[in-house]
């Protein structure tokens, strides 16, 4: 949320969430393409100790996009049926936080190359906004590279990536990848091309 700012200061709530109610009547539907190209120097998989797996030194690494939106029927996005005043009265203190919704998608996994895979796949992630462009800040793309026999809840992914969607540039992109507590992997670096398209 504040890798736009240098991590410091604080971040605005989109406009559409401060009071201009007209901005939230707009909604247009979006693609994300991202291709995944290839990652550099993975780390090895670790355990819930943070301590090298020396077991599984060669893994079968895949890729998941996960795309984090927030539910735009439910408030504060949504005003209630009737309502006019400013969005700062349409949410009562104890209405719960609105839901969100998760977009996936997977690459297949590269075998016996858990160093420096090459994927080259197009995954397509179709969604949604209200208010216009600047609510790109609201939706989350999180990137897992995951081992191809990864368990939710038992094991932990080889590296992650997460950032506003308004905080990727479009192109190709060497991303930073992070361990699960989004500590940097110093040389770890996930290659792909993004582009965003508006669907008719």
């Amino acid at each position: 949320m504040f890798q736009r700012n240098g991590r410091a200061g604080f971040v605005l709530k989109p406009d559409a969430l401060r009071g201009n109610d007209e901005a939230l009547s707009t909604h247009s539907k979006h693609v994300l393409e991202i291709t995944i190209i290839s990652a550099h120097q993975l780390p090895r998989l670790r355990n819930d100790w943070g301590e090298e797996v020396v077991q599984k030194s060669i893994v079968d690494p895949l890729v998941q996009v996960n795309l984090h939106i927030p539910d735009w029927t439910h408030p504060p996005f949504a005003l209630k049926t009737g309502s006019t005043p400013s969005l700062a009265t349409t949410l009562p203190p104890e209405e719960p936080v609105a839901p969100s919704r998760v977009i996936t998608a997977r690459t297949s996994a590269v075998q016996n190359n858990g160093f420096n895979p090459i994927w080259r796949e197009t995954l397509k992630l179709p969604f949604d906004i209200v208010g216009g462009k600047e609510m790109l800040d609201l939706v989350f793309l999180e990137i897992l590279v995951l081992e191809d026999d990864y368990d939710e809840k038992d094991d932990e992914p080889i590296a992650v990536y997460c950032t506003p969607l308004s905080c990727i540039e479009k192109g190709y992109r060497h991303l930073p990848l992070h361990d699960s507590q989004l500590s940097q992997y110093l040389f770890s670096t996930l290659f792909v091309q993004v582009q965003i398209r508006d669907e008719e």
